[in-house]
């Protein structure tokens, strides 16, 4: 039997998904070809790349795509062999810089530089190495020159014209800025802070996403400001309203993405600023009681969960979520659909070549994969969004849908479904499930539709991708991340038997024994999934579970630096213990505050008013 051909004639390990994404993202941002390839290869390179003629691996995949602001957050990612391992490794890495555990880190950083991925000469991962081996060496206390060496030595793997930044007109992912700011703070000397302000003005001119953008500009704006916090000795007073105005841009964008990056540092510097200006109107108490209230809040809830409030390094950076094997994919998915491996291939492909992927031994070629994942019930890109196209447009209205539904905010929500539906084909399987199960809940949530009429529509929500007879009787699942929400919706109105049946489903595929250590790798749609779960475990009256839940939950998503949704794990654990909640609810409405959740918002200052 043999493999699928392609029929373009294109090599059949390319992945002609991404080849067109790239080259769309790239046409839309109006970006050259030596714009892009810029320090990475030659444009030509480049080219065939997205004409499909090349391969490329996951990490200059996500450093394309990052140049180019996309994060690669936003995506669901399946890997083949070698990506995969080089992955894994990574992972390690950052994870024992996470645990502060810098001897394993050091062993686990040898063996990484010491792989070959064939005979490639990788500058990206000779990149993150340096980078993890400088980080190291600050934990350990080495000289600066020592450090400073080995973020000079990653700059210039790609980043040829780091001294000329703003004239040299660059595209560069945020890891590369960041490496550029850490060049800078160990090489320029008196002239750092005026280092900082260029970088401020190239993230502020760039193509980043927000959530990009809110991973490296609060960094680089702290920097500034501990900078100028040094100068004369502490004691500058000159600038102070623009350090404010830099400071609260910086914070507004941790806010609008519910993330945590260097917040607390930032708060502080904010205080301190708007004590030295010496302003008394009533904006710049709130803005100071409001700053005040958040840090402590912050430093007392990393202080309870045994955590660091302040940021330590920069692996946050490095942390790539939602990343599975292929092999492991395809075993999983055709056994959840009963299938032998026989009758998954067909006539399509080698059962041999299966088979051998499955055992990770080697990569199918893409196109046969494209047609077994379709068989699956599942997407043919292999670094995918909840909804196709994956496209810029499509990802700024997917986000401003989740705060729409989040705010409850039910013409807006009709407004940009609307949009969505006119600019994505409902063909897609994918498509279909995204607007059903959308649909499903706005109309539930307007009274429309009965309880039981909800469940039925994102049961059929569900079976658009995933016919399996017995879901909730199988040990191993992969489930993609609308599949799991679709089961997520229906939880809240099921009967208590098979509620909890649907509960321990879940739990399960986060918390299983391989993945007792990785829950940062799913936080995304573990904290989505589990605030249901920790409410409706309190509505069975299991309260020490819930809170129990509620509290793994918080703890990681401290951790991930995620701060959006923390006010109602606090809600749960109040809920669950049932007492009077006056100044807890405090905190709630803290953090429902600043994250602009204003349904959340409302609802715990009623109840604090009815306490």
């Amino acid at each position: 039997m043999q493999e699928v051909k392609n029929a373009s004639g294109m090599p059949p390990e390319v992945d002609q998904d991404f080849a067109r994404f790239l080259k769309q993202v790239r046409m839309e941002a109006k970006v050259s070809l030596q714009k892009l390839s810029e320090g990475l290869m030659t444009a030509s390179q480049l080219a065939r790349i997205e004409k499909g003629q090349r391969s490329v691996s996951k990490n200059m995949r996500d450093c394309l795509l990052g140049r180019l602001g996309i994060s690669s957050d936003l995506y669901e990612n399946l890997l083949g062999v070698e990506d995969h391992l080089v992955w894994e490794r990574q992972r390690s890495i950052l994870s024992a810089m996470e645990q502060r555990d810098f001897v394993k880190a050091q062993e686990l950083l040898a063996v990484h530089e010491r792989q070959k991925i064939k005979g490639i000469k990788d500058k990206i991962k000779q990149q993150f190495c340096l980078v993890m081996q400088a980080e190291i060496l600050k934990q350990q206390g080495a000289e600066r020159c020592e450090i400073g060496s080995c973020y000079a030595k990653a700059a210039g793997l790609t980043v040829p014209k780091a001294d000329r930044l703003c004239a040299s007109q660059m595209l560069l992912t945020i890891q590369e800025v960041n490496i550029v700011l850490e060049y800078h703070f160990y090489h320029s000397g008196a002239d750092f802070a005026e280092r900082c302000r260029t970088l401020i003005a190239f993230v502020e001119g760039s193509l980043y996403d927000a959530l990009s953008r809110a991973k490296i500009y609060p960094k680089i704006v702290y920097y500034y400001l501990r900078e100028r916090f040094s100068e004369q000795g502490g004691r500058f007073t000159d600038g102070l309203g623009e350090c404010l105005e830099l400071c609260n841009r910086a914070v507004e964008m941790l806010r609008d993405t519910g993330r945590a990056y260097f917040l607390l540092e930032l708060l502080e510097m904010r205080i301190e600023i708007v004590k030295r200006m010496g302003d008394d109107s009533g904006d710049a108490r709130t803005l100071l009681r409001e700053s005040t209230e958040l840090a402590e809040l912050l430093k007392e809830l990393y202080a309870e969960y045994g955590l660091t409030a302040y940021m330590q390094d920069c692996a946050y950076l490095y942390q790539q979520r939602w990343v599975f094997y292929i092999g492991d994919v395809l075993r999983i998915r055709r056994k959840m659909f009963g299938m032998t491996q026989e009758e998954l291939c067909g006539l399509d492909c080698s059962v041999k070549s299966l088979r051998r992927t499955e055992k990770k031994e080697a990569d199918m070629q893409h196109e046969a994969v494209s047609v077994l994942l379709r068989r699956l019930g599942l997407s043919k890109e292999f670094q995918r969004a909840r909804l196709a196209p994956n496209d810029r447009i499509g990802f700024k209205l997917m986000e401003a849908l989740s705060v729409s539904r989040s705010n409850f905010e039910m013409e807006q929500i009709k407004t940009i479904l609307k949009q969505m539906k006119e600019m994505a084909s409902n063909e897609i399987p994918e498509n279909q499930q995204y607007f059903m199960e959308a649909e499903a809940w706005l109309d539930w949530v307007i009274g429309k539709i009965t309880k039981e009429e909800f469940a039925r529509r994102e049961e059929e929500a569900l079976r658009c991708t995933l016919k399996v007879k017995d879901l909730y009787d199988i040990g191993e699942v992969y489930l993609t991340e609308m599949e799991m929400l679709c089961i997520r919706q229906r939880i809240q109105v099921l009967p208590d038997a098979e509620k909890r049946k649907c509960i321990d489903f879940l739990l399960h595929f986060f918390e299983g024994d391989k993945k007792k250590d990785t829950l940062s790798d799913f936080i995304a749609m573990y904290e989505c999934t589990a605030i249901c779960i920790i409410c409706e475990l309190g509505n069975l009256n299991e309260h020490q579970r819930s809170t129990n839940l509620a509290r793994k939950v918080l703890r990681e998503c401290l951790n991930c630096r995620r701060i959006w949704g923390i006010d109602e794990y606090l809600y749960e654990i109040l809920w669950n213990e049932d007492k009077k909640m006056t100044e807890k609810l405090k905190e709630c409405i803290i953090f429902s505050h600043f994250c602009n959740r204003t349904f959340y918002e409302d609802f715990y200052l009623k109840k604090l008013y009815q306490s």
